[in-house]
C-alpha cells in the first residue's frame, strides 16, 4: 500500500502516473476482498457545497466498511455561510472564515472532504455566475481551506477537477482491459439542455492519460477543454507510450475504439454567453447522441458514463442498457477507489 499521509487531494495533476495506479490497483484489492482497509477511529468531515449522490454516499460508506465514520454538512443550510476572501470585510451573509473554520474542522476530523462548484445545478435552470471561468477555474475556496487545513484535504468537486471520479474511471478501464495502455479511449461530448462544468471531463481526461491510452477527444467546434488540462494529459499519456488527439470527426473517431466515455460539458469559448451558446447548440443535438450506429462502428467498445445521465439526449436507451455498457461498474468503483485513497491518505 502506497503511504500518502500528510498530503492533499485535490487534483491527480499533483500525483504521478505511477502513484496512482497503485491507489485503483489497491481499490480493486479491496473490492475483491483480498485486502481489506482499515481506518477504526478516524473521522472524515464532508462539506457538500452542492447536491450529490455518489460522492457523498461512497465517502460515507467507505468509512463506515473500514470502521471510521463521516460526517456530511450542508454549508448554507445547517452550517454558517462561509468566507474566504482576504481582507474582507464580513458585514454581509457569510459568518465564518476559512481561516476559524479550517483549523476547528482540522481539529475535530481526520481528513475533510469539499465539493464546491459554482457551475453545478439542480432543477432546469443553469448556473447564474458572473465570475469569469478564467477566476473560477482558480478554486479559490478549496485552495484558502487547504492553506489553513493540517489535515489532508479531499477535492470532492470544484469548478476545474473531479478527482475522484478521475480514479473510478482508472479503476474501471483496469478492471475492464487489465492492461489499457495502448488502447483507443474515445471521451465524446453529448448534448445536453444546460451548459455543465469541464471539472468531470478534465479529470476523465486525465484518468486515460495516466494508463497509457490513445486518446481522442471528440467534439464540436467551440467546445475544447481548458487547453492546460489537455496539455498535461498529452504529456501524461505520451510518458506512458500513449497518445492524443482532438478532432470533430464523428466516425473516424468511433472507428476502432474500444472504450466510449461520454460527457456533456459547457463550452468555454461561449462561457457567459449561455443564451446564446444554447440556441448554437441546438444544431447539434441530434449528431452528438451515443448511439447503436456509432457504437457499432468500434471495436466491440466499452461505454462509460459518470452519472447522472440524461437518457436519449446524451446515449440511448439502447447503448446504455447494452451488455457493453459498464456505468454501474463504473460507479460501484467510486466507493472502492475512494476507500483505497482513504487508506493510503489516513494509514491503518
Amino acid at each position: 500500500m502506497i503511504d500518502l499521509r500528510g498530503r492533499h487531494f485535490l487534483s491527480t495533476l499533483d500525483f504521478s502516473s505511477g502513484e496512482l495506479c497503485a491507489i485503483t490497483d489497491l481499490a480493486l484489492k479491496i473490492k475483491r476482498d483480498e485486502m481489506h482497509g482499515r481506518l477504526p477511529g478516524k473521522v472524515l468531515s464532508l462539506l457538500f457545497f452542492n447536491p450529490s449522490v455518489r460522492t457523498r454516499v461512497s465517502c460515507e460508506s467507505a468509512m463506515a466498511r473500514m470502521g471510521g465514520h463521516a460526517i456530511t454538512l450542508n454549508p448554507g443550510k445547517d452550517t454558517w455561510n462561509f468566507e474566504h476572501g482576504e481582507g474582507v470585510v464580513m458585514d454581509g451573509n457569510t459568518q465564518e472564515h476559512v481561516k476559524e473554520l479550517a483549523p476547528v474542522l482540522s481539529s475535530f476530523c481526520d481528513a475533510i472532504g469539499i465539493r464546491k462548484s459554482e457551475l453545478i445545478t439542480t432543477g432546469a435552470n443553469r448556473a447564474e455566475v458572473t465570475a469569469s471561468y478564467d477566476e473560477l477555474k482558480q478554486d479559490l475556496f478549496i485552495n484558502r481551506f487547504t492553506e489553513f487545513s493540517n489535515k489532508p484535504v479531499i477535492n470532492l468537486e470544484s469548478n476545474s477537477s473531479h478527482p475522484l471520479q478521475g480514479l473510478a474511471d482508472m479503476a474501471t478501464l483496469k478492471e475492464e482491459f487489465g492492461e489499457p495502455r495502448g488502447r483507443k479511449y474515445v471521451l465524446t461530448w453529448a448534448y445536453h439542455p444546460k451548459p455543465l462544468p469541464v471539472a468531470t471531463p478534465h479529470s476523465q481526461l486525465l484518468a486515460a492519460a495516466d494508463l497509457g491510452m490513445d486518446i481522442t477527444i471528440l467534439r464540436p467546434p467551440g467546445y475544447d477543454l481548458d487547453g492546460e488540462f489537455v496539455e498535461a494529459a498529452r504529456n501524461r499519456t505520451g510518458a506512458q507510450g500513449g497518445s492524443l488527439e482532438v478532432t470533430d470527426d464523428i466516425d473516424s473517431a468511433y472507428d476502432g475504439a474500444q472504450a466510449v466515455c461520454a460527457k456533456s460539458w459547457g463550452s468555454l469559448e461561449y462561457y457567459g454567453r449561455f443564451d446564446e451558446e444554447a440556441r448554437m447548440k441546438q444544431a447539434l443535438k441530434a449528431a452528438w447522441i451515443v448511439d447503436e450506429a456509432k457504437l457499432a462502428r468500434t471495436d466491440d467498445a466499452i461505454f462509460m458514463h459518470c452519472l447522472p445521465v440524461r437518457r436519449n439526449v446524451v446515449v440511448t436507451d439502447g447503448v446504455i442498457d447494452s451488455p457493453r455498457s459498464v456505468v454501474l461498474k463504473e460507479a460501484e468503483n467510486r466507493l472502492w477507489t475512494v476507500a483505497a485513497l482513504l487508506q493510503c491518505l489516513l494509514g491503518g
